[in-house]
């Protein structure tokens, strides 16, 4: 928090208690000042409360959640009401999630917050920063078993992902079939997926469906097939399911000194993101500065 505030990156809205945020702010000796650097929403207000439980009420009261609930939510829930001040336009941009599980938290932005898109498909891409680059990985967090439609959704998510980061996307779409070493409904998604992404977006290197290996490995990718459409090593690997996506995810942050950038959240119509309970205050840093950045690319749009 305290470069977010030294780097200017943003001005911070901080929901809880403000003896408790004070009382930690002097435990560890930051120079935040309040009022000045960062807001105090003040979750426990009484006063506060009525406007946002009735505006979260109309948006969820259809799904089971009661008035009472709602009101309760409100001030127990900071998920909650930073989606609130989010969809009042009383905030920018909302990051969460370092307590609680990606799913709970998800549930509680797509039942306040509009989707961007028909058909409301929503997306996570990561950045792991390894020593040849940056590496985009998709969808580790949101979708278990995307379809076809929603595998090319995914990927075109990505790449404009790694546009984001000035990186010319270089997209593999995995499988554990080969250019067509298999022909089971898995890897007939992702081949099928690949080739539909190939005709609409003709600019941009992309192939599959195909192993890990041979993303990586140009040589031995033209051993298999010679005219792929991938130069060197591939930098967007677009997974066939959450789980392909989460197992890799944590074995390359395992077995190298990569850094995560992310999860990027697509598809809300209002920037909001969740952070995962592991990250670092640097990664608090990066990611408060890729909301920023997502807040500047909408208002230019």
């Amino acid at each position: 928090m305290q470069a977010v505030v030294d780097e200017r990156v943003a001005r911070p809205i901080l929901l809880g208690r403000p003896a408790v945020i004070q009382a930690k702010i002097e435990k560890l000796g930051l120079r935040i000042q309040v009022g000045e650097d960062v807001e105090i929403v003040d979750v426990e207000e009484g006063d506060v409360g009525e406007k946002y439980w009735r505006h979260y009420h109309r948006k969820v009261g259809r799904s089971g959640v009661s008035v009472e609930a709602a009101k309760t939510a409100v001030h127990t829930n900071a998920t909650v009401m930073g989606a609130l001040l989010v969809d009042l336009g009383e905030a920018d941009g909302l990051i969460c999630g370092k307590v609680g599980r990606f799913d709970e938290h998800l549930k509680i932005l797509t039942g306040i917050l509009e989707p961007s898109r028909p058909g409301g498909l929503l997306s996570s891409v990561c950045v792991l920063l390894v020593e040849s680059g940056p590496l985009f990985l998709a969808d580790p967090f949101v979708n278990v078993d995307p379809d076809v439609e929603q595998v090319v959704q995914i990927a075109k998510d990505a790449i404009a992902f790694a546009r984001g980061f000035d990186v010319e996307p270089k997209v593999a779409l995995l499988s554990h079939s080969n250019f067509g070493t298999y022909e089971d409904p898995s890897a007939l998604k992702m081949k099928e997926a690949a080739a539909r992404l190939r005709a609409e977006l003709p600019d941009v290197q992309i192939d599959g469906e195909m192993h890990a290996l041979s993303a990586f490995n140009a040589k031995l990718r033209a051993t298999i097939y010679e005219e792929n459409r991938i130069e060197g090593q591939a930098n967007v690997l677009v997974m066939p399911n959450m789980d392909a996506a989460s197992i890799a995810l944590g074995l390359i942050r395992s077995l190298t000194d990569a850094r995560l950038v992310g999860p990027f959240l697509f598809g809300l119509a209002k920037p909001a993101h969740i952070l995962i309970p592991s990250v670092s205050g640097r990664g608090i840093l990066n990611m408060t500065a890729l909301a920023v950045a997502d807040i500047h690319h909408r208002r230019a749009r």
